[in-house]
């Protein structure tokens, strides 16, 4: 059965399935042969993850990137269990905070991946770049500084030249980063009008004549500039020029980068929150080496007589003066979008391909981004909270262009609008791409721990259904989730094989002893895909992992969640006449796989059932008593030799109870047992109606 839409207004704790069924979930429990890391999470450490893909030009190979306060670890995705597959290594965050920084523990960090490498820009500190050596599992990292050329003028633009011949320094700066006096036979007269370059003075013999400069008329155009090249936060134009008394003699820019993507085969680079640079985005050239990361400028000199043509490959700097905050850039198909505070906005190539000489840039909506985590990719489509709901875009099939929809507004609203302010802006998200479903996680009010999740909402993609689930804490010292990351099930890592001879009768030894073996990377199935949960161990603050696995149906293995479904409001066909239900039929799954124990202990069913259902009529808060649905007709034996048997003949649990009461309208409230599963297929009613009110 499929349940309708609006089937059910509040639930809990349920998996809904492609069936059309409601499963309780598993519990949450740390992994089989968990391992504890060697660091501790303090209460006040933010913690976040990324993903680092094809590490070191291995397309097999990803690593879990960690963000504990000021430090980054890293998982190989590769093997079981997750919490042993710790790189020895780390990188230390501190190390690259720039002056005014507010620590780099402070500010969670965005990652993105290209050729290999990975690239991490944070608020707190300098952008930096880390390459990892596979043979000796180490990590380097260097600090990305970033070049653009200078097309600002210092001067004034409206009068081009002083006629006294005694032009400012300013003046004289815009000279120079025009062509003037830089070299290459330039003139060193810095007094000339900057309508036109130099070289359009030239003479027949090729060289430059001022009364030949002097003829041509090139009306109040500004001639073109950008000649020097500069440090991006540290503009230090007295130093290129070798000018003093600049007005701007360095131009310092305090703020740094706090989103990073890589689009186009370049690295695109925004989020400084400075009045000049809200809306500035820099866009590397494309990426051969580490070295072309922070290179954000043409490589052609503007000012040149020859070659000064930009080109398709270059970097560059896109200004979008209204927007305020950027939190987040997503690269998708042929298009970047940009998620700031007060919109969306997108930023596409002409014929679906980016290039510094070609693209164009659109507002796609005026419905901004909360915070950073909320974001998360699903199938190359993204999804959002901004400060009024949950939100998604769709593309026009004509344009091509993004159209922003709201998700929340017709379903999940009213249970959005109740969580936290605070809370919101602690969310952090993952995409399951094998199950389709998009997990949102967030703390309770007033949590004192700043990176524990104890709520998640859950979309599922194919169903369109929103669900929520909570972890319940345990009553002593408690274990929390404090991040969570999909792993796929497939990676890669090092082995070592020993080499041998004679069809692999002897193996090779150096005539020092030493056995000879060959390093290779190779590809692993470590296992179903899942949500694996990042988890801080009770007892001792450290890191382990876990998942939604345990058949216990507890959390941690000792703490009750309560599951439940509750229909909408039944009228069964109209709001007037008062109407009985004396008969409620359901349908519940066999969920018994097997038996525990033995002859001397008894027997004890794997994934026992048990599920209870609860009326409430005429629009009242409170519901009837419980009565149990999961009754089975016939008694199970149990076969000694085979404990993996459950041998009942039906699939399907089939129950029939009393409803009592009458009233206008009815809703059923289906809730589970402690320590037990179910599924849920579907219900039906016999249903009367009073003619007479």
């Amino acid at each position: 059965m499929t349940f309708p839409e609006g089937a059910s207004v509040d639930e809990l704790n349920c998996d809904l399935r492609r069936d059309g069924s409601r499963r309780r979930r598993l519990g949450v429990e740390v992994e089989s042969n968990n391992t504890l890391s060697s660091f501790t999470i303090a209460d006040t450490e933010i913690v976040t993850t990324g993903d680092w893909i094809n590490v070191a030009g291995n397309a097999d190979l990803e690593f879990l990137v960690v963000q504990k306060g000021s430090t980054l670890y890293f998982y190989n995705k590769a093997d079981l269990p997750y919490s042993s597959q710790i790189i020895a290594d780390t990188v230390d965050l501190s190390a690259f905070e720039h002056s005014g920084s507010s620590g780099a523990e402070t500010v969670k960090c965005q990652f993105t991946s290209i050729k290999g490498t990975l690239v991490v820009s944070s608020p707190a500190i300098e952008a930096v770049s880390i390459e990892y050596d596979a043979d000796t599992q180490t990590f380097s990292e260097t600090q990305i500084d970033f070049r653009v050329r200078d097309f600002e003028w210092q001067g004034d633009t409206t009068t081009y030249y002083n006629d006294d011949g005694t032009p400012s320094p300013d003046r004289q700066y815009d000279a120079k980063n025009a062509g003037w006096s830089v070299g290459n036979g330039t003139p060193s007269d810095l007094t000339k009008r900057l309508t036109h370059p130099w070289y359009s003075g030239k003479d027949v013999n090729d060289n430059y004549s001022e009364a030949a400069f002097d003829k041509v008329y090139s009306g109040t155009t500004l001639t073109g500039n950008g000649h020097f090249i500069l440090d991006f936060f540290s503009k230090n134009r007295g130093s290129v020029s070798g000018l003093s008394g600049l007005t701007k003699s360095t131009d310092t820019e305090v703020n740094r980068f706090r989103c990073v993507e890589a689009f186009s085969g370049r690295v695109f680079y925004a989020g400084l929150e400075s009045s000049a640079n809200a809306g500035t985005i820099l866009f590397s050239g494309l990426i051969e080496t580490t070295t072309d990361l922070g290179r954000c400028h043409q490589i052609n000199d503007p000012t040149a007589e020859y070659l000064s043509d930009l080109l398709d490959t270059d970097g560059g700097v896109i200004k979008i003066p209204d927007a305020v905050k950027i939190q987040r850039l997503y690269a998708f198909q042929s298009s970047l979008f940009v998620f700031a505070d007060n919109g969306v906005w997108q930023i596409t190539g002409v014929d679906g391909v980016f290039t510094a000489a070609s693209y164009s840039v659109n507002r796609v909506s005026r419905v901004g981004l909360l915070q950073p985590d909320t974001f998360v990719s699903a199938g190359g489509v993204p999804f959002w909270w901004s400060r009024f709901g949950i939100h998604t875009l769709g593309t026009d099939p004509v344009s091509g262009q993004g159209q922003e929809q709201n998700l929340s507004i017709s379903t999940i609203q009213t249970f959005w609008d109740v969580i936290d302010q605070d809370a919101k802006l602690k969310v952090t998200a993952a995409y399951d791409s094998i199950n389709k479903r998009i997990y949102w996680a967030y703390p309770d009010d007033n949590e004192t721990v700043a990176s524990k999740l104890n709520n998640f909402l859950i979309l599922d993609i194919p169903l369109q259904a929103f669900y929520p689930w909570r972890i319940e804490d345990q009553t002593g010292t408690t274990s929390c989730v404090v991040g969570f990351d999909f792993y796929s099930g497939y990676g890669a890592k090092a082995l070592e094989l020993d080499v041998t001879a004679n069809n692999g009768v002897d193996d090779v030894v150096l005539s020092n002893g030493d056995d000879v073996v060959s390093e290779q990377v190779a590809t692993f199935n470590t296992g179903d895909p899942a949500i694996v949960l990042l988890i801080r161990d009770g007892a001792t603050n450290k890191l382990t992992m876990g998942s939604f696995s345990s058949i216990s149906f507890l959390d941690w293995g000792e703490v009750n969640y309560v599951s439940y479904a509750e229909t909408g409001y039944d009228f069964i066909g109209d709001a007037v006449l008062k109407k009985s239900a004396p008969y409620l039929v359901s349908y519940c799954r066999l969920t018994e796989t097997g038996f525990t124990g033995n002859e001397s202990i008894g027997y004890e069913a794997v994934r026992p059932s048990g599920l209870t259902v609860a009326s409430a009529w005429d629009f009242k808060d409170t519901f009837s008593t419980a009565q149990q649905l999961y009754r089975k007709k016939f008694p199970v034996v149990v076969d000694p030799n085979n404990l993996n048997e459950y041998n009942y003949p039906e699939d399907v649990i089939t129950s029939r109870v009393k409803v009592r009461g009458t009233g206008r309208s009815m809703r059923l409230r289906y809730e589970s047992e402690q320590g037990k599963d179910f599924q849920l297929i579907g219900w039906g009613m016999v249903q009367g109606r009073n003619p007479r009110f």
